[in-house]
């Protein structure tokens, strides 16, 4: 027969509310950044970046950023999200099949 401490199991229901309020809070962060890379998508399918990037159209960019006239940082963005949400499947999917 298990003996649980309540008190302990209390402080970690505490400690999964803390993260489950996060979690959403991430989620609802994901939908952002969704929205502003598909924006960015669209703008890299276009034949506007295509000229931009031919001639090579001068952005500011903030400290340690690329800019998005280069051919990789949009492209690598949008392989880091694909990335990301294949993550975020395989963690549903291992809660689920639990």
């Amino acid at each position: 027969m298990d003996i649980f401490d309540a008190q302990a199991l209390q402080k970690k229901y505490e400690r999964w509310h803390e993260l489950h309020e996060q979690i959403q809070g991430a989620q609802e962060k994901w939908l952002e950044a969704n929205t502003l890379l598909f924006e960015l998508q669209t703008y890299y399918q276009s034949e506007q970046w295509r000229k931009d990037h031919e001639s090579n159209v001068m952005v500011e960019c903030a400290d340690n950023m690329y800019s998005i006239i280069s051919e990789d940082a949009l492209w690598s963005a949008l392989t880091d999200h694909q990335e990301q949400a294949i993550r975020w499947m395989r963690l549903g999917l291992d809660v689920i099949d639990r």
